[in-house]
């Protein structure tokens, strides 16, 4: 039985920043799928129907912001394997070296895309047996004082050559595979900015933003749609507000219907803290 989120004090980001940064060079990637991501993650996260749904998380009146910083592809050398610690000395590197702006981190996340065939790990998940991506934060010394910083990594869901499943194929293209984990990941960061401070330190109360007993607002959706075998249920590609396209998300835990729930016209309710 689903389990609604509850609010444990932790930090939320109503009005927040992202950058998408494409892992392995431009040789890893087609432009066209650059594009697409990128485009695509943009419309779901400002749209309204969408964040009609999130918005339960944050209080009454309270406004909804989320505006991209220009993509970047790292023109270095396509990784086999990318975990946490990986992650987070990327990311520190990028922004220590001035690649990267490190204006607004507080509310800015970075995600990391893995290109074509690199594998993600976390812990004991690998993508090679369903992890599609996660999210956290690095504590780091930057012009002189600790500082920290946000940042997703996201795999390329597909086929491997040899058979294997790499993440969470549930469109009919890759591209959009990458859009329904950004979706689910950014969201995360929203509405549970310090999860991995909170598993780090044991410390939940004040820590843990919305979290239920299933996990985080993208968590139980996902789960309950793997144990039924319909991913599809949960991964939809969706008419933005706007009617320009449609666009493929993952969708999210609302309180206001105890599962999982698609774009709606108006907003929920606020969820009970």
């Amino acid at each position: 039985m689903p389990a609604d989120l509850v609010f444990h004090g932790g930090k939320t980001v109503p009005q927040m920043v992202f950058q998408n940064i494409f892992l392995g060079g431009h040789a890893s990637w087609l432009a066209s799928d650059i594009d697409q991501i990128n485009t695509a993650i943009t419309l779901a996260m400002q749209d309204q129907r969408l964040n009609n749904v999130v918005g339960q998380f944050f209080d009454a009146g309270v406004k909804m912001t989320c505006d991209p910083r220009p993509l970047f592809v790292l023109e270095e050398q396509k990784p086999a394997i990318v975990d946490e610690v990986d992650a987070k000395k990327q990311l520190t590197r990028l922004l220590q070296q001035g690649q990267l702006s490190d204006s607004d981190l507080d509310s800015t996340i970075f995600n990391l895309l893995l290109p074509p065939g690199t594998v993600l790990t976390l812990d004991q998940d690998t993508s090679l047996h369903g992890l599609g991506g996660f999210h956290g934060s690095v504590h780091f010394q930057h012009n002189g004082r600790s500082q920290t910083a946000y940042y997703s990594a996201n795999v390329f869901s597909q086929t491997l050559p040899d058979g294997q499943v790499n993440g969470i194929p549930a469109f009919d293209a890759s591209w959009k595979d990458v859009v329904g984990t950004l979706y689910h990941e950014i969201n995360e960061f929203r509405t549970d900015a310090d999860v991995r401070d909170a598993i780090a330190t044991g410390n939940d109360d004040g820590v843990l933003g919305w979290m239920g007993a299933q996990g985080e607002i993208g968590d139980q959706p996902i789960a309950m749609a793997g144990q039924l075998g319909h991913l599809q249920r949960v991964f939809q590609e969706v008419l933005s507000s706007t009617g320009s396209r449609r666009v493929p998300v993952q969708f999210l835990y609302s309180n206001a219907v105890h599962g999982a729930e698609g774009p709606i016209g108006e907003p929920d309710p606020p969820a009970q803290r």
